[in-house]
């Protein structure tokens, strides 16, 4: 039996133009021209400019600015959600596997929204969990059909849902979490030796911030002597330092739920004899490190976003390059500094320009072990997503 043909929505103007000429796949609701009435959130929709030219199709997105989320351009390789979404899936799986990141009992990212053409969708994988997030009412009313679809693409158990992010709350959703397949909601991951309960009833964003693994393994490997994780979080940078010879971490988190699993972390790895845990906050932990002296042979910065939003700029400007210019006094003559930033609103070259002048503040000479690090192989940033393209890091020999 033939199946019923789409519906068509026309796009215009820049819209049009931008999906056209960059492939862009979120379309705004001030680009539309015309819908059909009655269309519901989450359905098909065939997308065309003004001249009936095809630009592919999406999902029809009806809460916040967003109205399209396009899953397929310039043509539709499938009849239904479940088709296209197995498709991208299928897609995104085989990008990791071709990198090397996809691997058994390991943890990676396999969705990351628009640059695996799944605009508002993210899926991290934590050995036999995966746990998803949804920013658009699109993916929140085919909840079922990803859980499903995760566990049969990924070969996972159960599928946790964490939709609980201030975007969601910026465009009046309210916040979804809960188990949506299977009986677990608790894993352990290796990563490179090291091993990491993730919890994501405890911990934040989808349990282990994943952008940072390739980073965290560097750190271990180069890093040596007496460690100072700052914003630790569940130790990942601290641990893989122990892991590798490291005399001493010291680990300052203040979340209380992190703490808890920093601590498991710790025994799971067999370090905590090599481990102090401050339940401090950062900031006045470095107040007084500074006043008392205090050096590291190696440090690492992680803080969360300074700038979550533009109107935030000059504040989360400032605040990075108190911090970075603070941690640099700590760091012995001859030590290694990790600096990093996950804030959208700091491109690379500002980051690189706060950089510089926090160690000029700081009376410290350094040189940048390579340049600047961005997101990893999976977490994909289109060049028509920019916003994707968040995550900035840094590793520095610093001399005096």
């Amino acid at each position: 039996m033939p199946r019923e043909p789409l519906p068509s929505v026309v796009v215009g103007g820049e819209g049009a133009r931008l999906v056209r000429e960059r492939g862009v796949l979120m379309v705004y609701r001030k680009w539309l021209v015309d819908a059909p009435p009655g269309l519901e959130p989450g359905q098909l929709v065939v997308v065309e400019d003004e001249d009936g030219s095809l630009l592919g199709c999406g999902l029809y997105d009806t809460v916040g600015p967003v109205a399209l989320r396009l899953l397929d351009l310039w043509g539709c390789s499938g009849g239904s959600v479940e088709e296209l979404l197995r498709l991208r899936l299928e897609e995104a799986l085989e990008a990791r596997r071709r990198v090397g990141l996809a691997s058994e009992g390991g943890a990676y990212r396999l969705v990351h929204s628009d640059g695996d053409m799944l605009p508002g969708l993210i899926v991290d994988v934590y050995n036999d969990l995966a746990v998803y997030q949804s920013s658009s009412i699109v993916w929140d009313v085919h909840g079922s059909l990803v859980a499903r679809l995760v566990a049969e693409v990924a070969g996972v158990e159960a599928v946790y849902e964490k939709s609980t992010q201030r975007t969601r709350r910026d465009i009046g959703l309210e916040p979804r979490e809960g188990l949506r397949l299977g009986s677990k909601a608790r894993t352990v991951v290796e990563e490179a030796g090291a091993r990491f309960i993730v919890d994501p009833r405890r911990g934040q964003k989808t349990g282990l911030f994943l952008d940072q693994r390739l980073n965290r393994v560097d750190f271990g490997r180069l890093a040596g002597g007496r460690v100072l994780d700052l914003f630790a979080y569940t130790g990942g940078f601290g641990i893989h330092a122990l892991l590798n010879g490291a005399s001493e971490a010291v680990f300052v988190e203040e979340d209380e739920k992190a703490l808890e699993l920093l601590r498991e972390n710790l025994r799971l790895n067999r370090v905590e004899d090599r481990a102090r845990v401050v339940a401090e906050n950062a900031w006045r932990f470095l107040s007084r490190a500074t006043q008392r002296g205090r050096r590291y042979d190696s440090v690492a910065v992680d803080p969360p976003a300074f700038i979550p939003h533009p109107a935030a700029r000059e504040r989360g400007l400032r605040g990075y390059r108190r911090l970075y210019s603070q941690a640099a006094r700590l760091v012995e003559e001859g030590g290694l500094l990790f600096l990093s930033s996950c804030s959208t609103h700091l491109p690379r070259d500002e980051f690189n320009t706060v950089v510089a002048e926090a160690l000029a503040a700081a009376g410290r000479r350094y040189t940048p072990l390579g340049g600047v690090r961005g997101n990893p192989p999976d977490h994909p940033a289109r060049p028509g997503a920019p916003h994707l393209e968040y995550l900035k890091a840094l590793f520095l020999h610093v001399h005096r």
